[in-house]
C-alpha cells in the first residue's frame, strides 16, 4: 500500500509566502529585502493620519496622511505600496513611515491604498482594487457635504498625482492608462514611478548582475506568485513594452521617473522611458546613481532621497 503525498511545495519567498500545489498559501515571518531606513526619532510622528474602508468585504482600505499646519488646499498623491504584489500593505511600518515623511517633506496629502495581495488574488485584483480606490477619490471630488473631511477641507482635486514604489510603480502606470479614457471630476496631473516593477522574458544585462538587495530570483519568483496562472513575464501586466502601439496612442499625464543606478531592473526601466519619449510622451528621469532597488524606502533620510524627494517636489509643482 502506497503512502498518500501531500500537497507538492511549489514556491518558498523565503518562508515568507509558501504556495502549495493544492492551491493553499501560507503566510510566515513577513520577510522584506529592504530595511527601515528611518531614524527612530524622527520629525515625522506629528503628521496626522487615519484608515478609510472603502469595501469591507474584500478588504480594500485607504491611509490618509494630512501634512501638519495646512492653511491652503493642497495636491493629493494617491500612493500604491511596493512589495512584489505579494507583501506588505499601508500599515506596514517601512511603508507608514515613509508615508509620514512624504506628506510633511512634500506638503502633500497622501491617500495610501491597500490592495489585494497574491498569490492569493493574482492580478489583476491588485489593479481593479487600485481602480475602485481612484474612483472613490473621484467621488470624493463631488460629494460635497458628504466627503471625508480631511478631503473636503485640504484636497485640491485639480491637482491629482498617481504614485508608487516598484510594485507600486507598476500599478501608477497601468492606472494612468485606464484614467487616461475616463472623464472624471478630478484632474490627474501626473504619474510618479519610483524604480517601477516591470518584467519580461528576454533579459537585460543588468539583470544578469549581481544584487544584494533585490535579485533576480527574486523577482522571477514574485512575477510567477502574481501574474495569472499559466503567463509569462511577457505579459503585459509586467512587460508594458508588449502593448507597443497600445500605449502609444494613450494620451498619458506627463511622468516622474526614478531610477537606482545599481538596480537590477534599470536596464528596463530605461527602455520603457526612451519608448515612451518616441511616443510623444513627457517623462522626466531623476538617476541616483549609487542606488539599488527600492532605496527610498530602505534610506529614507539618505542625501541620495532628499535628492530625489526635491525633485519630485519640482514636479509637483
Amino acid at each position: 500500500m502506497s503512502e498518500k503525498k501531500g500537497p507538492e511545495l511549489l514556491e518558498d519567498l523565503d518562508g515568507a509566502i509558501k504556495l502549495y500545489s493544492h492551491g493553499s498559501v501560507v503566510r510566515g515571518n513577513n520577510s522584506f529585502p529592504f530595511g527601515c531606513g528611518f531614524s527612530e526619532h524622527d520629525n515625522y510622528k506629528h503628521v496626522e493620519y487615519k484608515d478609510v474602508a472603502l469595501d469591507e468585504e474584500v478588504g480594500l482600505w485607504v491611509r490618509l496622511y494630512l501634512p501638519p499646519k495646512m492653511t491652503s488646499k493642497e495636491a493629493v498623491l494617491l500612493y500604491y505600496h511596493a512589495g512584489g504584489f505579494c507583501q506588505l500593505s499601508p500599515a506596514t511600518p517601512i511603508v507608514h513611515r515613509a508615508c509620514q515623511m512624504w506628506a510633511a517633506t512634500l506638503g502633500v496629502l497622501i491617500v495610501s491604498v491597500n490592495y489585494r495581495l497574491a498569490p492569493e488574488h493574482r492580478l489583476p485584483s491588485a489593479y481593479h482594487d487600485s481602480i475602485t480606490a481612484l474612483q472613490w477619490l473621484q467621488l470624493q471630488a463631488v460629494a460635497a457635504e458628504s466627503a471625508d473631511p480631511w478631503l473636503r477641507s485640504h484636497a485640491d482635486f485639480s491637482r491629482v498625482f498617481l504614485a508608487g514604489d516598484s510594485a507600486g510603480g507598476n500599478i501608477a502606470h497601468h492606472l494612468g492608462k485606464w484614467a487616461a479614457g475616463v472623464k472624471a471630476e478630478l484632474e490627474i496631473k501626473g504619474l510618479i514611478l519610483l524604480y517601477p516593477y516591470f518584467g519580461g522574458e528576454e533579459r537585460t544585462s543588468s539583470e544578469k548582475e549581481n544584487s544584494p538587495v533585490f535579485s533576480l530570483e527574486r523577482s522571477d519568483a514574485l512575477w510567477r506568485l502574481a501574474l495569472p496562472v499559466e503567463s509569462n513575464r511577457d505579459h503585459p501586466f509586467s512587460n508594458p513594452m508588449i502593448e507597443g502601439v497600445a500605449v502609444s496612442g494613450i494620451d498619458l499625464p506627463p511622468i516622474f521617473l526614478v531610477i537606482g543606478g545599481r538596480d537590477i531592473l534599470r536596464d528596463r526601466q530605461m527602455r520603457y522611458c526612451e519608448f515612451l519619449k518616441k511616443c510623444g510622451k513627457q517623462i522626466r528621469v531623476h538617476v541616483s546613481s549609487e542606488e539599488d532597488h527600492g532605496f527610498l524606502l530602505s534610506k529614507m533620510e539618505e542625501p541620495s532621497s532628499v535628492a530625489t524627494l526635491r525633485g519630485i517636489s519640482d514636479f509637483i509643482k
